[in-house]
């Protein structure tokens, strides 16, 4: 399916440039096209000036969902060669550079934040920037209230408020926007993963268990570790979804696991098969997310590779990974996922300390059947 400018008229200093893949567009109902009347150069139009008339000069692209729908559907695919958009220039501190990108964090705008644990800093990338800025722990690590120690997660809610895994310090820290000081919310705490939901309240793992805050109560676990189903061991980078259902990916029992609201154990949507890379099992899974239609996408730390699994599947789908190595379809030890407003899937490639960005291809969700 290609689409064609059905309004001619709009200039095209008017329009916006495509992202970097030439394909998405950040603003809803846009869609991606290239064409000879702004030569050749890939501009956003608005939807509703296109048409789904056939044009071989043309290129179909990406659409943005809206908040509602994140438009990925079951016949979704991702590019299996990864862009790095953050890192990628080995480890170290300079401001091209990682070291350890345990979480990320991706805004409305590409804006992709990383705890950058090893340099005990949080990281803002611009999108297309080939380099980083600083906007937590350029003091270096320390307990100051200006200062984190080796960050594993970072997040933020709709004001701009950051809240910050503070790892070796046993604490969670918030940050308002445009503070130059964090405050402690939450201590003595084993916290290496958190998440927001859509009310505003902080979800945090410690140790066997996942705390609710402000409220302090239990949503996942009972802080003794186990298999059983009211049990967690080492839980890392959580999610929750419209429903505040939690799910936890269960490090050290190789599941993924989804907590409703009140619930006194969990359920597995992933894993739970013992330690292995069949398509039912999965290696320290460290991070999960969904989409809207409740689908899991899994890291698994120890496969090095993203796993899909659909609602009441059984067994999951390699999407991205599963060979070891530093070229743009591999991973090595993947540790966070986190989507765009596009679907774009981006991940933290723990052992080449870079962030890579698998971009969506969701033409098949909107394919118009043929004329008759």
């Amino acid at each position: 399916m290609q689409f064609v400018p059905n309004y001619l008229g709009i200039s095209c200093s008017k329009l916006n440039s495509c992202a970097i893949d030439n394909q998405t567009c950040f603003e809803s109902n846009h869609v991606c096209v290239k064409h000879t009347r702004c030569h050749n150069q890939p501009r956003c139009y608005p939807i509703d000036m296109a048409t789904h008339d056939m044009w071989p000069s043309m290129t179909t692209m990406t659409t943005s969902p809206s908040i509602i729908d994140d438009g990925i559907c079951a016949s979704a695919i991702w590019n299996k060669n990864g862009t790095t958009v953050a890192g990628g220039n080995e480890y170290g501190s300079e401001l091209n550079q990682l070291d350890h990108p345990y979480g990320i964090f991706v805004d409305d705008h590409a804006n992709v934040y990383i705890a950058d644990a090893y340099n005990s800093r949080i990281v803002k990338w611009a999108f297309g920037v080939s380099t980083g800025e600083v906007v937590v722990g350029w003091n270096g690590t320390g307990d100051r209230s200006d200062e984190i120690d080796y960050a594993t997660s970072v997040v933020f809610d709709k004001n701009g408020t950051m809240f910050i895994c503070d790892n070796a310090k046993s604490r969670v820290k918030r940050w308002f926007k445009g503070d130059d000081y964090g405050q402690i919310i939450i201590a003595n705490i084993s916290c290496f993963g958190l998440v927001l939901d859509n009310e505003g309240s902080l979800y945090v793992t410690d140790r066997y268990q996942v705390i609710k805050w402000p409220s302090g109560e239990v949503v996942a676990g009972n802080n003794k570790e186990g298999g059983a189903l009211n049990q967690l061991a080492y839980p890392f980078h959580l999610f929750v979804d419209q429903d505040q259902s939690v799910f936890v990916p269960d490090a050290s029992n190789y599941r993924v696991v989804k907590w409703i609201v009140g619930a006194k154990e969990g359920m597995v949507v992933a894993g739970d098969n013992g330690l292995g890379d069949e398509a039912n099992q999965t290696n320290w899974p460290t991070s999960a997310i969904t989409d809207k239609m409740g689908t899991v996408y899994v890291a698994e730390w120890g496969n090095h590779r993203i796993t899909r699994w659909f609602k009441d599947s059984k067994s999951g789908i390699v999407i991205l990974g599963g060979d070891r190595g530093k070229e743009a379809y591999q991973l090595a030890f993947p540790t966070s996922l986190a989507f765009d407003r596009q679907g774009n899937l981006y991940v933290a490639d723990l052992d080449y300390n870079r962030i890579q960005m698998f971009t969506i291809d969701k033409r098949s969700c909107h394919a118009v059947p043929p004329s008759s």
